[in-house]
């Protein structure tokens, strides 16, 4: 699959949204144990999770633990947020295609939750209680706690710009022409940037009109306009691209493969998103091997091992140490957490199907 996408060649508002139906059922017959997405039925739980970090973290820390714990096997299924809801709503609650769901927030606060998810049970949870108050509920209510933290700055080649970049202002200089590289607003990356953006410029979470005018300004600057996170890294990869908003765990782990990038958070401020994790309705498991599937997620020991090298996944569990580029970077303690932007996912929502499809009309096309 070609990830580049130029910034007039875009492949799709179907790949930027996620994926096709037929990609779906293909992403889903993808596993850890080489089974489809339905083996669940014969005891096995299964598992989405996202593709890249997440899925080679989950793969060598989460699973052998969930095992380790319980003696049952698991089955991945690498797929985006928005692709999880669409199958969730497609198969009905009756049969799930897998048994837990993990979220950010754009597409969680628009789920039909009743729906397709059931509420976290808490007191079937032994490390409910060692996740920080903040991170406990997601979707605006019980649904399910947040896992990990994402937190979005600067990424930028050290050998190209040997100044590092200081303000999301640094990405219309000229020296940047054809060097930028940003995501659509199908990412919560790209729809939280562009907010971010619209502050910049006076507006606000229900006003993006300055975004817009200011992406259309920076249109020459940019040499791709990625789908995803893991496309933008492809692109950094390849030499393709010099700067961009991104995360840090991801930038962390192109460092650690030996990639020129560095991360650093502009003077704007950084912004946090959460990865939720979720029982989905009538698991074809279990809700009790769904829970301790969660559970093992949030336990102190895969908190610290997914907070590790190469992956850097803020933790939320706090007994997990905050160490290396985490703390280089992001906090010397949990209270350093509340110093970084929450974004109001409820308000944006609202209008982020309507400014996804004015983006992929003025922006990538």
């Amino acid at each position: 699959m070609d990830y580049r996408l130029k910034r007039r060649t875009f492949l799709g508002a179907s790949f930027g949204a996620g994926l096709t139906i037929a990609g779906l059922n293909s992403c889903a017959n993808q596993s850890t144990e080489g089974g489809s997405a339905q083996s669940g039925a014969d005891g096995k739980l299964v598992a989405a999770t996202y593709q890249g970090t997440w899925e080679d973290a989950h793969r060598k820390i989460l699973v052998p633990a969930f095992k380790k714990a319980t003696g049952s096997d698991v089955t991945l299924v690498p797929m985006f947020a928005v692709d999880q809801v669409a199958r969730l709503q497609a198969a009905g609650a009756t049969n799930p295609p897998f048994d837990v769901a993990i979220l950010d927030p754009g597409p969680l606060i628009t789920a039909p939750k009743d729906e397709i998810l059931q509420p976290f049970p808490t007191q079937a949870s032994k490390h409910y209680n060692d996740v920080l108050p903040r991170y406990q509920k997601s979707g605006g209510g019980d649904w399910g706690p947040i896992i990990g933290l994402q937190f979005v700055g600067i990424a930028y080649n050290p050998k190209k710009i040997t100044t590092p970049p200081t303000s999301w202002a640094d990405l219309w200089k000229p020296e940047y022409k054809g060097r930028v590289g940003i995501t659509n607003m199908s990412s919560t990356l790209g729809t939280g940037w562009m907010v971010e953006i619209a502050k910049m410029h006076g507006g606000s979470e229900t006003d993006l009109e300055p975004a817009f005018k200011a992406v259309k300004e920076l249109l020459p600057n940019v040499a791709a306009i990625a789908p995803n996170l893991g496309a933008l890294g492809t692109l950094f990869q390849q030499g393709e691209i010099d700067i961009a908003p991104h995360n840090l765990s991801s930038i962390a782990l192109l460092q650690s493969k030996g990639v020129d990038v560095d991360w650093v958070i502009p003077k704007e401020g950084s912004y946090a998103f959460g990865a939720s994790m979720h029982v989905v309705k009538n698991p074809v498991s279990s809700a009790e091997l769904a829970t301790a599937y969660i559970d093992a997620a949030l336990s102190t020991e895969v908190q610290t091992a997914m907070a590790s090298e190469p992956y850097f996944i803020a933790p939320v569990n706090k007994n997990a140490p905050l160490t290396g580029i985490l703390a280089e970077k992001i906090a010397k303690t949990f209270d350093d957490y509340e110093k970084y932007i929450y974004q109001d996912w409820e308000t944006i929502s609202k209008q982020r199907s309507e400014w996804i499809e004015r983006f992929n009309k003025e922006v990538t096309v």
